[in-house]
């Protein structure tokens, strides 16, 4: 599938109210490999769904140009209603000064059993949904490298090198054998998964070789 057709495909699951996941899975590619492709062609998330860079800058500027005239109808409002405030504000202070009070010790301790009493408020977070999809693309990639991760310890701990008891190799003896082709390919890549040369794999193979039959020596 083309680029151009997969994006177009995309669109129409999307406006169909399809989930990511499901598109992806319509699709056949992974959620991870569908954000980085939409992201690579220009696409961006905009209030829970992918459009261009363009029409999401132009929705945005439209959002703005509907709510501009109401911001300025509730800047006049506050204006207005801030001149009453400060009316409000004088004459509760002017009522505030002519109280007396006849025991500041206990209305301190009345302060001390008020705030033990009221409850914390939660603090709230406000997350938009382009920090949720970003979010998801970051737990995607961590469960990838985690999965990586376990798989390459467990394929090292499987494999076992072999134990050489000596690798200091004084005087060697070169000769020439003939032996099964099939055992010869088995032994080098034996070799070539092991840190020992193969000199001194050789050497430990006689060697417990003629350990287990050392009543032929």
């Amino acid at each position: 599938m083309k680029d151009k057709e997969r994006i177009k495909k995309f669109i129409e699951l999307q406006d169909k109210d399809l989930k990511f996941e499901d598109i992806a899975l319509e699709l056949g590619i992974a959620k991870t490999t569908l954000r980085a492709f939409l992201n690579k062609n220009g696409y961006k998330m905009n209030n829970g769904k992918y459009k261009l860079k363009d029409e999401s800058s132009k929705f945005k500027q439209m959002e703005f140009e509907q709510n501009e005239n109401p911001s300025k109808n509730k800047s006049t409002k506050i204006k207005e209603n801030k001149s009453d405030y400060n009316k409000e504000v004088k004459i509760k202070k002017e009522k505030s000064t002519k109280k007396k009070v006849d025991s500041k010790k206990d209305n301190a301790v009345e302060i001390k059993k008020i705030k033990r009493a009221t409850p914390k408020k939660d603090r709230k977070i406000n997350i938009t949904q382009e920090d949720l999809d970003k979010l998801c693309e970051v737990y995607d990639w961590y469960m990838e490298v985690k999965d990586l991760k376990s798989m390459k310890s467990k394929s090292n701990t499987n494999k076992k090198d072999i134990k050489i008891e000596d690798t200091n190799l004084d005087s060697l003896k070169s000769t020439s054998i003939k032996v099964d082709k099939k055992t010869w390919e088995d032994f080098e890549r034996l070799c070539s998964n092991s840190k020992f040369s193969k000199q001194e794999i050789i050497t430990q193979a006689l060697k417990d070789f003629m350990k287990e039959y050392k009543n032929l020596l």
